[in-house]
């Protein structure tokens, strides 16, 4: 049986790598949010803002939106990086993760006072982190990660006979998703981290593969080598 792609990360995230995935290999793809971004927040005076540190894409368009002016920046990986430099914005950029973003700017010590912009729901305090290290750092809440249902179309997926992969980018996507449907299907996980697997508890899954890396690229490598290995175990067609 041919592998579906199962994407659940936002809408806007879910159509980029889905476009991504499509150019390597020919595969059904099935996109169904567990959470929607909504820009909730405001900005403080950014007249004596010396630069903003942002932990994911979310937060840069949560800036913009927010008609922030154009500040230099730490991102905590290239994507985020990208999305900042689009936005007009000097980047720098850590290789992926929270602790890691936390180290490069401790490791530079900027001067002046830094932003923090983020989601509702984070797992590492970073400003709080960097104000032990020093560094006059301070969070806001700029944007909502509102949950939301798998689709109906893809809990079919789930309760069906064909494989699935699906790849999941975050420790709260992994969470919501192990709190809906259980899966009759085989299910072949791509985790972006131990934590994401961790996340997932006991929800049922064939097989959980870690991503290389904490970026787009590796989860691209880990996602088309596991659609590969779950049309070989199932029996289908390895798609080309």
């Amino acid at each position: 049986m041919t592998p579906t792609v199962l994407l659940t990360r936002p809408a806007p995230d879910s159509a980029a790598f889905a476009a991504a995935l499509t150019e390597r290999i020919a595969v059904p793809v099935v996109v169904s949010p567990l959470m929607r971004i909504v820009t909730d927040g405001t900005l403080p005076n950014m007249d004596d803002v010396d630069g903003v540190i942002f932990t994911s894409r979310n937060g840069v368009r949560a800036y913009r939106e927010l008609n922030g002016p154009a500040r230099p920046c730490y991102c905590v990986g290239p994507g985020t990086a990208e999305e900042a430099r689009a936005a007009g914005m000097p980047a720098r950029f850590a290789e992926g993760d929270a602790v890691a973003l936390e180290a490069l700017i401790r490791s530079e010590a900027p001067e002046g006072r830094w932003l923090h912009l983020h989601g509702r729901h984070v797992r590492v305090d970073v400003s709080a982190r960097l104000r032990e290290a020093g560094i006059a750092a301070e969070g806001r809440v700029v944007y909502a990660q509102e949950a939301q249902p798998l689709s109906a179309e893809a809990r079919a997926l789930l309760a069906g006979e064909a494989p699935v992969v699906a790849p999941v980018f975050s420790p709260r996507s992994a969470k919501l998703l192990a709190q809906g449907e259980k899966s009759a299907a085989p299910v072949y996980i791509v985790a972006m981290s131990d934590a994401v697997a961790s996340a997932l508890g006991d929800w049922p899954r064939t097989k959980c593969t870690i991503a290389g890396q904490m970026d787009f690229r590796s989860m691209l490598e880990a996602t088309v080598e596991s659609i590969e290995l779950a049309a070989r175990v199932e029996g289908g067609r390895t798609p080309k």
